[in-house]
């Protein structure tokens, strides 16, 4: 009968914090990235699926069912090596790591920001067009501020997504907190230590930014029903 001869020893935690730590910061760092893009993808889309152009709305509603289609899995593979074999576009780990959580996470911001476009009211463009602005003064100065009070919580909601999701981009060589847990268990022979404590700093973050996520929908919850 075979016994479990597997001993914890936390010590290994202590000796490799500091490469965690840098390991969770590339982390945050890819996963802001991708946001800041999956931001400008996703406006791109929603007006774009709010066109009266209807091959512009059919284009634009395609690429968002698309993306939400592909795993993210794949779509690392398809960017980093894909792009380099069959276009010569060549990227680091972290570009195409970043790149692909932006076009992820952009699919998804499509639809938070086609709902806060939604959610203002016509009579709100009627009245700018009616004072003499144009249509892109009216967007940008009348309806996307408004609309930007709507979107705020479930975007902190997608950021969260986008950060578990930064998890598997050690697949492509991102040293990330993954990575780094993945090599020194590895050499130490110490998995359990090391994911768990991983795992947890993961719990930390994600439990952390959804309670501000929460918070936030709070106020700007009352801050409407004020207004």
């Amino acid at each position: 009968m075979k016994t479990n001869s597997y001993k914890i020893d936390w010590n290994v935690i202590d000796k490799y914090m500091p490469e965690l730590l840098k390991g969770l910061s590339i982390t945050l760092e890819i996963s802001a990235v991708g946001m800041a893009l999956a931001l400008i993808f996703g406006l791109m889309m929603a007006v774009g699926r709010l066109s009266t152009n209807k091959f512009v709305s059919r284009i634009s509603n395609a690429a968002v069912q698309l993306c939400r289609s592909i795993p993210l899995f794949v779509l690392l593979f398809w960017v980093y090596y894909g792009l380099s074999l069959k276009f010569n576009i060549l990227l680091t780990e972290f570009q195409a790591g970043a790149l692909a959580l932006g076009i992820t996470g952009g699919a998804y911001m499509a639809e938070v920001f086609r709902g806060g476009l939604l959610a203002v009211s016509v009579g709100q463009t009627e009245a700018g067009l009616a004072i003499g602005l144009n249509k892109g003064q009216v967007f940008r100065g009348v309806v996307l501020p408004q609309a930007l009070r709507v979107v705020i919580p479930p975007t902190v909601n997608v950021y969260v997504g986008l950060l578990k999701g930064a998890t598997i981009v050690s697949v492509i060589g991102v040293s990330d907190m993954i990575y780094v847990a993945q090599y020194v268990s590895l050499d130490t022979f110490t998995p359990f230590e090391l994911y768990t404590v991983a795992g947890l700093i993961f719990v930390c973050l994600t439990l952390s930014i959804s309670g501000f996520a929460y918070l936030l929908e709070r106020r700007l919850g009352r801050s409407r029903a004020h207004g």
